[in-house]
């Protein structure tokens, strides 16, 4: 019996139905269950599953933390401080509240990304310029302080040391490139010393009672760039002279700077000042070509010229670049004008005409004179004004030229001057009566004569 099972068993799992047999029974089930539906008490809903109740004692809570939300809070929070502060912290000055970020976040990290040794003398000058610029806006708005005048003070003084030990270490690398770095430290600090002097002679000038609040930025601050200055030329007094290549190098370096700025420029800046900036520019390359030409014979001396076109162009640059500087600080007072050959030549016609002119005034008037020691004081300046003169016409520099020029010229005003307080009105009223008389009777007897020689003709 149980050997009949097994083989039931095994024979029923090899019998399948075809597929045309499980379509029919399907069909069968499916057309009896259409006639013979379930009846609707029979029909009833599905039993509802039954929660165990919570326990209130429960050993942990599980909750799900939302990362999404979070990562997207944390990415604008870390926007706002990482770009939002510290951009709006560049407009900072002392006092506020975001200077802090601007001195010791963002400046310190321009520093830190800041490999090169010139670069890094760079950004310690534009430093030193940020401070004295910060110093100059609370000045004018009434708010520089005695603690943040010494505050700035002490930071210009770090910011010359920081350059200075960069100069230093740039110097055991390669002392042409430092020399020229100390070139432009030493420039900047002269335009900004100037600057600040010029502030201080035009509150002395104006008032004296408002010395103590607009000439705050000329006192401490200006003692400390002085005090920069004469440890930086003490240092560099023994410096040779750098290589020529490197110093053309450094020279277009600065022009382009130039040229880059007078592009900024020519959007804000009114046509008088713009012209000026423009002729400086044409006076340095002008240089810069006569320094070319000369190094074929003289190259030792093209580079000390070439030295002087570097200093031009960083004062230049610094002119350009502070507005502050270049509202007390007359651009001919840092870079004078070079003059052409053909604008010396036109300068001396001018100043040889005027000495001439007013020596010939002085002399005509000077006979008008009664007063003795008016006269010979009078006759003193007409010698020297003589004297001056012929060493004009034969100097052979311009700027000796120009000296004894502006040295005639002014004696020649004083001279007018004192004439005009000591020529009597009452001999000049007689001479022009006897002039006016003997015309009158030089031209009555030229009458008289042209009369009596045609009278004959017509009697006849």
């Amino acid at each position: 019996m149980k050997k009949f099972s097994e083989q039931l068993h095994k024979k029923a799992q090899s019998v399948k139905l075809q597929t045309a047999e499980k379509n029919e029974l399907r069909e069968r089930l499916v057309s009896y269950m259409e006639y013979h539906p379930l009846p609707a008490e029979m029909k009833s809903s599905a039993p509802k599953k039954v929660s165990a109740p919570d326990l209130f004692t429960e050993a942990f809570t599980s909750f799900q933390i939302p990362f999404a939300a979070i990562f997207k809070s944390s990415a604008v929070a870390a926007a706002v401080v990482l770009v939002v502060v510290p951009f709006m912290a560049e407009r900072s000055v002392p006092g506020d509240t975001l200077y802090a970020v601007k001195v010791q976040f963002n400046e310190e990290i321009r520093s830190t990304l800041t490999f090169d040794s010139y670069q890094k003398v760079e950004w310690e000058t534009e430093r030193l310029n940020r401070r004295i610029a910060e110093a100059r806006l609370l000045a004018n708005e009434g708010r520089l302080t005695e603690e943040v005048e010494a505050e700035v003070a002490k930071a210009v003084q770090t910011h010359t040391e920081n350059a200075q030990r960069e100069i230093e270490v740039l110097r055991a690398e390669d002392e042409d490139e430092a020399t020229m770095a100390s070139i432009a430290l030493d420039t900047t600090l002269e335009v900004q010393s100037n600057s600040l002097k010029s502030v201080e002679a035009t509150d002395l000038i104006e008032s004296d009672d408002e010395l103590e609040v607009s000439s705050k930025p000329a006192n401490l601050i200006a003692d400390a760039i002085d005090k920069s200055r004469s440890e930086s030329e003490a240092r560099n007094a023994s410096t040779t002279l750098p290589a020529y290549g490197k110093l053309m190098a450094r020279v277009e370096q600065n022009t382009t700077r130039v040229y880059e700025l007078l592009d900024s420029l020519k959007k804000v800046t009114d046509p008088a000042q713009l012209a000026d900036v423009t002729r400086r520019i044409e006076d340095i390359e002008r240089a810069i070509a006569e320094t070319i030409t000369l190094s074929a014979e003289d190259e030792m001396q093209a580079r000390q010229d070439l030295i002087g076109v570097l200093q031009r162009t960083q004062r230049l640059i610094v002119f350009m670049t502070e507005l502050e500087v270049s509202a007390v600080v007359d651009i001919e007072t840092l870079v004078p004008v070079v003059l052409t050959n053909e604008e010396e030549l036109v300068i001396k016609n001018d100043h040889t005409e005027k000495v001439a002119l007013k020596l010939e005034k002085i002399k005509s008037s000077a006979v008008l004179v009664e007063d003795d020691q008016v006269s010979e004081k009078v006759d003193f300046a007409i010698e020297k004004i003589s004297n001056l003169s012929e060493q004009m016409a034969s100097s052979s520099t311009f700027a000796n030229f120009k000296s004894l020029s502006g040295e005639a010229i002014a004696l020649a005003n004083d001279t007018l001057i004192i004439l005009e307080k000591n020529v009597v009105p009452k001999a000049v009223e007689e001479v022009v009566s006897t002039s006016t008389a003997t015309s009158t009777v030089e031209i009555e007897v030229e009458v008289a004569t042209n009369t009596a020689t045609i009278t004959p003709e017509v009697v006849e």
